[in-house]
């Protein structure tokens, strides 16, 4: 089931397939009646978007920074109603822009190393210049042009989800959540089950130590999500009194067939979530 909103999702200003204007067009052929677009180490979404009618939908600026905790687990750090022009924060993404377009290059070497695959310096060289946050699903796209392989889900699951290299897109945690309160922002987890799975290891040992880094809240709805799951940490966010959030985290139909605007559930349940929990929109509304 669709749901009125949806705070989770990304443009071509990132690793989106479409640009925002196209973006824009869905969330109103889908009526959410409340948004984010979230886009990866990037705000320039969020100044954009001030040229548009949004008509009757409520906006909620926000960011999504790749971040890293501990020096060791890979996680994603939802920052929502910040100042896109906050100077730490600014710097914050010059520092993860420089790094990706660095590791892009890397990233292409990594699969010509590791499989063979031949990729002209050309190719390369117009991502890094013309891509704002060049990543994964853009190698992917360039793999598919030279009939490496025929999406980028199959990119992904074969070759790219566990590429190494020796540049890190990723910030410090603390730094970014330092940076977002800075911003005036509130703090989330994103899709914890992702850190789950990918490091067998019960979220709850991850929450206390974000929490003492400033974290506010978690993000039980998501596309990743089971509903039974959505609930382990709805029930977890309510017994500690954290802001909840959730969004569908859609990339584009190519990127991320299976994740539709508004869809929370991987499980494809008809249920209706109630906005009184996503108490992220109840305290920007407050």
């Amino acid at each position: 089931m669709k749901q009125e909103f949806d705070l989770h999702m990304h443009t071509s200003y990132s690793d989106g397939e479409h640009p925002l204007e196209i973006v824009l067009k869905k969330i109103k052929e889908n009526e959410l009646k409340i948004f984010s677009i979230t886009d990866h180490d990037s705000v320039d979404s969020i100044r954009e978007i001030k040229k548009y009618d949004l008509g009757a939908a409520k906006y909620i600026k926000g960011i999504e920074v790749s971040s890293i905790l501990d020096g060791k687990y890979k996680l994603h750090i939802l920052g929502y109603n910040i100042d896109e022009n906050n100077a730490k924060l600014n710097d914050v993404i010059l520092k993860l822009k420089e790094a990706r377009k660095k590791r892009f290059s890397e990233l292409a070497s990594y699969v010509e190393e590791n499989f063979g695959f031949k990729i002209k310096h050309e190719d390369i060289e117009e991502v890094v210049e013309n891509v704002n946050i060049p990543g994964k699903p853009h190698l992917a796209e360039i793999m598919i042009k030279y009939g490496y392989v025929s999406s980028v889900k199959e990119a992904f699951g074969k070759y790219l989800e566990d590429a190494k290299t020796k540049t890190s897109n990723r910030m410090d945690a603390k730094i970014v959540i330092e940076a977002i309160k800075d911003a005036g922002g509130i703090v989330i987890w994103a899709h914890p089950k992702k850190v789950e799975k990918k490091y067998n290891i019960n979220f709850e040992e991850l929450m206390s130590r974000l929490l003492e880094l400033g974290l506010d809240g978690i993000e039980p709805f998501n596309s990743l999500h089971t509903y039974e799951e959505s609930m382990r940490y709805l029930k977890y966010a309510k017994e500690h009194n954290l802001i909840t959030s959730g969004g569908s985290d859609y990339h584009g139909e190519n990127v991320k067939p299976d994740v539709k605007i508004g869809v929370i559930f991987n499980s494809g349940e008809n249920i209706k979530i109630d906005t009184k929990d996503i108490t992220l929109i109840s305290k920007l509304e407050g």
